[in-house]
């Protein structure tokens, strides 16, 4: 049987099970997380406005390769709700205010970013982590974690379907009609923008995301800086 292998008769889980949906571990935030937290928001930030400015096909905050979306997806399997405050931030200013789109536009059309890294969370850690995906995507990569045998090739499934697919459809409805509504977009770009949305953010995924796993994830989980919950 394909898949990670758990000896339930023995009680033995996952090795990301302690990875929930719990608001917390009980652990109150240090200083130095704060600071971890408010860098990777400053990040995103800085990523999200470079996605949307020297991309040629840009227009209105909408990029055709919005490279910065698997950082604040990853961010968020790392950090809970602190990925997810960076995400929509990052896009208020980043791929808002700072191209030149209105504070009230910029604050309604970042709900676009702030969904995808919202719903990804609560269904990797709360449904298919039990059923044998690492919440962390190292499943992506890695054959094995911690010993078990990972679903790589149903891990891809999933991971493109609700992540590439699922999730970027909303987005880009978000993200498109908003401005469209806004008078940002003009009526015959809504179709074109719309596509770029979704499958820019999907080519961006799917090249950048492994490469961020495989290579910080581990030694983010090592340094004890995953949190546990949505706050720690």
């Amino acid at each position: 049987m394909e898949g990670a292998k758990t000896e339930s008769s023995k009680g033995t889980k996952f090795p990301w099970s302690n990875y929930t949906l719990k608001l917390s571990s009980g652990e109150p935030v240090s200083t130095t997380r704060y600071v971890l937290y408010a860098v990777q928001i400053a990040a995103v930030i800085i990523l999200s406005y470079l996605s949307v400015a020297i991309i040629p096909a840009s227009y209105a905050g909408i990029s055709f390769f919005y490279f910065v979306y698997p950082f604040f997806l990853v961010f968020t399997m790392w950090w809970g709700a602190w990925g997810m405050l960076g995400a929509y931030v990052g896009c208020v200013i980043g791929a808002g205010i700072l191209v030149g789109i209105g504070p009230v536009p910029s604050i309604v059309y970042s709900i676009s970013d702030l969904v995808p890294p919202l719903f990804a969370f609560v269904l990797y850690r709360g449904l298919l982590a039990n059923r044998g995906y690492d919440p962390l995507w190292r499943d992506l990569t890695d054959k094995e974690v911690a010993g078990v045998k990972t679903k790589r090739l149903g891990a891809w499934f999933w991971f493109v379907i609700i992540n590439g697919v699922i999730l970027n459809i909303i987005s880009a409805e978000i993200g498109v009609g908003v401005q469209y509504e806004f008078g940002l977009v003009s009526p015959g770009g809504f179709w074109p923008f719309w596509i770029g949305w979704a499958l820019g953010d999907a080519v961006a995924m799917v090249i950048i995301t492994p490469v961020l796993v495989k290579g910080l994830t581990s030694l983010v989980e090592r340094q004890g800086l995953v949190n546990h919950g949505w706050i720690t």
